[in-house]
């Protein structure tokens, strides 16, 4: 799916999907999130990393309300299509999506900013970034932006980010685990540069092998998960013969 809003670019083994709406924040809309949606569904089997960020000076400041207009009475199905689904389904596509994704956080990261934070396998943000979901302001759960992190991010975190609506520093992201790492502004490029390097240079069965131990193991019983690690561990080194 092609929009201007999302720049889709890849470069040998990488694919670099950036929020292109700068003058706004890079506020998602569904049109944006479906073609987020699109790339990370479509990879081919030279892929091994996915790329995330935003152009300009923040990463994501929220959401355009797909709320009805003031007035209407819609039903909640309707609510649940409309509303809800496109950001689960791009939450779920992101920690579903064969390789790692490498989050870059600039600026803001405001709900579903933060939340797309979260889901990212490895977050780098600025020193300067600041995180929030702010949603309790207008009266309405944040459930959708509570299910990317839950699992991710401890629950007091998430309870005191819902509930306080405080902005959270770069610093306290670090701390909770809401992001990876914590990069001076000026020196935040060369970090992404370094890392993207360090896991390109792995072969794609072995980072895939990785990411679906990551996605899949935290879910499952002892025995099934060291099922789980030896079936991957011995796929990927029967590619090396």
């Amino acid at each position: 799916m092609n929009t201007d809003k999302v720049t889709v670019t890849r470069s040998g083994a990488l694919l670099d999907i950036a929020l292109n709406t700068p003058a706004n924040g890079n506020l998602l809309d569904a049109e944006m999130g479906r073609a987020i949606v699109a790339a990370v569904n479509q990879l081919d089997d030279d892929i091994k990393l996915i790329r995330l960020s935003g152009n300009g000076a923040d990463f994501c400041a929220g959401r355009v309300s797909p709320m009805p207009a003031k007035g209407a009475a819609p039903s909640a199905e309707h609510l649940r299509r409309t509303v809800a689904m496109p950001a689960l389904e791009l939450y779920d596509a992101l920690k579903a999506t064969a390789v790692p994704v490498l989050g870059v956080v600039r600026g803001r990261a405001i709900g579903v900013g933060c939340a797309l934070a979260g889901v990212c396998d490895v977050t780098l943000a600025a020193d300067s970034a600041t995180f929030q979901i702010p949603e309790m302001e207008r009266d309405i759960p944040p459930t959708l932006v509570m299910s990317a992190l839950i699992g991710r991010v401890p629950v007091k975190t998430v309870a005191r980010m819902v509930l306080t609506r405080d902005t959270v520093s770069a610093a306290e992201a670090l701390q909770a685990g809401l992001v990876s790492q914590v990069v001076s502004d000026d020196q935040l490029d060369a970090e992404v540069e370094r890392i993207t390097a360090i896991m390109l240079g792995c072969g794609a069965v072995t980072i895939r092998a990785v990411k679906q131990f990551l996605e899949l193991a935290p879910g499952l019983p002892r025995g099934t998960s060291s099922g789980l690690a030896g079936h991957l561990a011995g796929t990927a080194l029967s590619a090396k013969f």
